[in-house]
């Protein structure tokens, strides 16, 4: 072993051109010789007395391994697995039963469909087949919006993308495959109030006023930062919502998207309503957004492994997914916080090691692996840039690094690449006209409020 390891110190200080050409001809030699019947992948790992992990591999395996300081290929974290999880609340738990996880991306310049499959981490598979249905899928436009939802296997159950403000593009999997279908609104779009008063919890209460599980999800969603309806709402409470549906002989042929709510709690008012870019914000014109930062660290560090949902053993060439970035950090590295959160997860694990797991409002999660010392511990509420840890080596790790996940709508998704919300106003150029319809608009509500 000890030969070993100085062969492999030897090899990595060679230039790259040359360790690639040594390999590939040791490779040819060591088939040549040493090639018996018998399966190729039984190899052995064993665990050392610090806690690293010694691996038998072959020669090519080196620079995945060395290099890269990720964890071994083929050991997975399950995403789902409970243990990386926050617990539920109730609201949360009614809505998870009755409306699939919706997804968004709003199209910007250069993006491909590929592109945007990639960030998400979905399964390349099915947009090839949304293809054979339809190749005018690919014809993506800057600003157009694509929504989406996952069956319970990860594949893409519903796909649209909005075209322009009468026309979307519909992809619907079926028993058969995917199936396309343009639908066009030739009818008239006209406001609907729809009001009520909290009497028992807040979804409940919301459809007995009207709402749709969808227009129920979209309000809980964008109030996340500033009202919770889950743990904030109480009886008694009053609301009153403008809903935007489409008529066609005076006939409401669909549920409409929300444009507006106002909502008072005793002494306590919060209305907020949808601007033009389809993000809603206060009467001010403010974000109701908290901004996340892209990197959870005070400077750069080297990506040794970056997130790929593709990633393919090199020996047994399976699918061996890495769900996060990994970054070459020398141990005792402050770790911050990617936002404003709440500590949910802060434990050891016998793979990811010493981890943390805040709760970002109710759209968004961070996770951060493999730390050397944990600084917080489960309910801390944390600012963004705040230390939460320092990164180490701790866990099955080949080397010091941090280990770092977004998780958007349970979900894993490229940190580096997904657009992170951002807590900015509405232009200067358009707020004067928005607080001036926001002012209209609370008012109509106002005076249809339930008494």
């Amino acid at each position: 072993m000890k030969k070993f390891k100085v062969a492999v110190l030897s090899l990595k200080q060679l230039p790259r051109q040359h360790r690639i050409a040594l390999v590939s001809t040791s490779l040819i030699v060591a088939a040549a010789v040493m090639w018996q019947p018998s399966s190729p992948f039984n190899k052995s790992s064993s665990f050392s007395s610090d806690g690293r992990v010694e691996v038998d591999i072959a020669v090519d395996d080196l620079e995945v391994l060395s290099d890269q300081h990720s964890e071994p290929m083929g050991v997975v974290l399950d995403p789902h697995d409970p243990e990386f999880l926050a617990p539920k609340d109730e609201l949360e738990q009614q809505l998870e039963n009755v409306v699939p996880e919706a997804h968004s991306h709003k199209v910007a310049s250069g993006e491909t469909l590929g592109v945007i499959f990639s960030q998400y981490a979905l399964p390349l598979s099915d947009m090839y087949r949304l293809i054979d249905v339809n190749k005018s899928i690919q014809n993506l436009g800057v600003g157009q919006m694509l929504e989406w939802a996952l069956n319970d296997e990860g594949h893409v159950e519903s796909l649209s993308i909005k075209r322009s403000a009468k026309r979307t593009d519909v992809y619907t999997l079926t028993p058969q495959g995917y199936k396309y279908k343009a639908q066009e609104e030739n009818g008239e779009i006209k406001p609907v109030m729809l009001t009520g008063r909290i009497s028992g919890s807040f979804y409940q209460s919301a459809r007995s006023a009207g709402l749709s599980p969808n227009q129920i999800q979209t309000l809980v969603q964008a109030l996340q930062w500033r009202f919770d309806f889950g743990r904030e709402a109480r009886k008694g409470d009053r609301f009153a919502v403008t809903v935007e549906r489409e008529f066609i002989d005076g006939k409401a042929v669909n549920r409409g998207e929300v444009k507006a709510l106002y909502y008072i709690s005793g002494n306590r008012e919060v209305f907020v309503m949808r601007n033009e870019d389809g993000q809603f914000y206060d009467a001010e014109g403010k974000s109701l957004n908290r901004a996340l930062r892209r990197i959870p660290l005070a400077k750069r560090y080297r990506i040794s492994s970056s997130f790929n949902p593709n990633r393919k053993h090199p020996i047994t060439r399976r699918i061996s997914p890495h769900n996060g970035t990994d970054f070459a950090t020398p141990i005792g590295t402050p770790v911050l916080a990617a936002g404003d959160g709440v500590v949910v997860k802060a434990r050891k694990h016998r793979l990811a090691g010493n981890y943390i797991v805040i709760k970002h409002g109710r759209e968004y999660m961070t996770r951060y692996l493999h730390l050397h010392r944990l600084l917080v511990k489960v309910g801390d509420k944390v600012k963004m840039g705040q230390r939460i840890a320092l990164s180490g080596n701790t866990g099955r790790s080949t080397g010091p690094h941090l280990h770092y996940e977004l998780i958007k709508k349970n979900r894993p998704v490229n940190a580096m690449k997904v657009p992170l919300p951002q807590a900015e106003p509405v232009s200067s150029s358009q707020r004067g006209k928005f607080v001036k319809l926001a002012r209209d608009e609370r008012q109509k509500l106002l005076a249809v409020m339930p008494g």
